[in-house]
């Protein structure tokens, strides 16, 4: 019976744990802080090739809507060790959890926006107040994808939605932070942009360069292709 206690309280604990929220300031970007452009004249660090020379150039990432030539962000989070995190590569990268805090372009170029789940006052993250998590805003172009579930699971199968029919996606990282949020209900929220806190530092990244991504090579798309092959054979035997 003492077992049976035990055990209902731990996970009590944990589930309380995993639902624990702070408050951060997801109000407002300043340019001071974040801006962004696409970088065609070199593959993203993320893959193989990395730095090859493709041609293209350097523009301010623009356009006034989230859709076509627009670009996405998403603020991810992973725990404090300590020290500021490196810049993830990619494999560390999709090991990072999502706060669902979004952003988007505006109709300046370079310039981002928050979108969502944005308040005057603050924004709840998923971690307890007073506790210290490393923070870093991944964006890409729309053509990827209007989501980070549907971009990340892009990357993992090395697939790229629509970018294959010709179209060119760009993907990137802002530097890394760590903050320590607030009590919920604390206005405007921890800091999550801009120079450094008592709370901890905040992302400081103009110019955050957005990669071109290369196209999957034949040998990848035709494994994908057996892939989903073997899974529908798969089914078809299950019925």
């Amino acid at each position: 019976m003492k077992k049976l206690v035990l055990t209902t309280v731990c996970a009590l604990a944990v589930a309380g744990a995993a639902f624990a929220q702070g408050d951060v300031n997801w109000g407002g970007i300043s340019f001071t802080a974040v801006t962004a452009q696409t970088n065609s004249t070199a593959y993203s660090p993320f893959f193989p090739g990395a730095g090859t020379p493709v041609g293209g150039g350097v523009a301010s990432a623009g356009g006034s809507a989230p859709a076509g030539n627009g670009f996405y962000y998403e603020l991810l989070y992973t725990s404090f060790s300590g020290t500021q995190a490196t810049i993830p590569t990619l494999a560390s990268l999709l090991s990072w959890n999502d706060t669902g805090l979004t952003a988007s372009n505006t109709a300046t170029a370079g310039r981002l926006s928050p979108t969502g789940n944005t308040v005057s006052t603050s924004t709840q993250v998923p971690w307890s107040p007073g506790t210290t998590d490393s923070i870093v805003l991944v964006g890409w172009s729309a053509d990827l994808g209007t989501s980070w579930q549907v971009v990340s699971n892009e990357l993992a199968m090395h697939t790229f939605g629509t970018v294959l029919a010709g179209q060119q996606g760009f993907l990137g990282v802002t530097a890394t932070g760590y903050t320590t949020t607030f009590a919920v209900g604390t206005s405007p929220g921890a800091t999550l942009f801009g120079a450094a806190t008592a709370q901890g530092l905040p992302i400081q990244s103009t110019l955050t360069q957005l990669y071109l991504l290369p196209v999957p090579e034949p040998a990848t798309l035709a494994l994908a292709g057996l892939g989903g092959l073997s899974l529908l054979l798969f089914r078809r035997q299950r019925k």
